[in-house]
């Protein structure tokens, strides 16, 4: 499904910042291991998200799934000092990776995960 002009994705591609390494990396693992790998948010969102909370700084994000985890790192890049950003997913499977994941970008004290349903 194509939701903007495959021109403006290439120029937004070609003009935003690189994925850092890690990100890479969860991309990469994600499409090798992950059923339906076109729910990961993928680079041009990534990056949009995280220029939108570098401009807010939250104190306190909610993200409600979390899959394997990218947009939750690619918002906290944005968190205020001493942020916190709670991700919320019942899958059974992806907790481990997603906690690898933040480990790896050094995030753990920006990341609360939270394996339960959002309504309770």
């Amino acid at each position: 499904m194509q939701f903007i002009d495959p021109a403006l994705e290439a120029y937004c591609e070609a003009h935003c910042t690189d994925e850092p390494w890690y990100l890479k990396e969860l991309t990469e693992e994600t499409h090798e291991k992950v059923q339906m790998p076109a729910m990961l948010s993928g680079h041009l969102q990534g990056r949009f998200l995280s220029m939108l909370s570098k401009l807010v700084r939250p104190r306190i994000a909610v993200e409600i799934g979390t899959y394997t985890g990218y947009s939750a790192l690619c918002l906290a890049e944005g968190l205020a000092p001493g942020g916190m950003l709670h991700t919320i997913d019942i899958d059974p499977y992806l907790p481990e990776m997603v906690h690898r994941y933040i480990e790896k970008a050094g995030m753990l004290d920006r990341i609360t995960q939270h394996h339960r349903p959002a309504w309770r």
